[in-house]
């Protein structure tokens, strides 16, 4: 129910969006020529943008990766001593 809800809004705003676009270019006051440069200029920015968002992201989720590698590998060795004291055992594999 509420992911269709969400869907609905999301499908909506990008229909807005690009009748919102449309019928700006048909309005537009510059030449086709010029809008399409401008629109390319814009759109080669945003792409650079996103670049260096989506690096980011890479980076904070290899960082965030190699923290939760690190918390599991102490986790497991505190599993492996407590189940060696469990068995009585020195904690060292038969």
């Amino acid at each position: 129910m509420v992911e269709n809800k969400y869907t609905n809004l999301a499908g909506g705003l990008l229909i807005g969006g690009l009748v919102g676009m449309i019928a700006g270019l048909f309005y537009a006051p510059r030449s086709g020529k010029e809008t399409r440069k401008e629109l390319s200029g814009k759109a080669k920015g945003a792409a650079c943008r996103l670049q260096g968002e989506y690096e980011g992201a890479i980076e904070k989720g290899k960082i965030a990766y190699d923290k939760l590698l690190v918390k599991l590998r102490d986790l497991e060795a505190k599993a492996e001593r407590k189940a060696g004291d469990l068995s009585g055992g020195s904690g060292a594999p038969a």
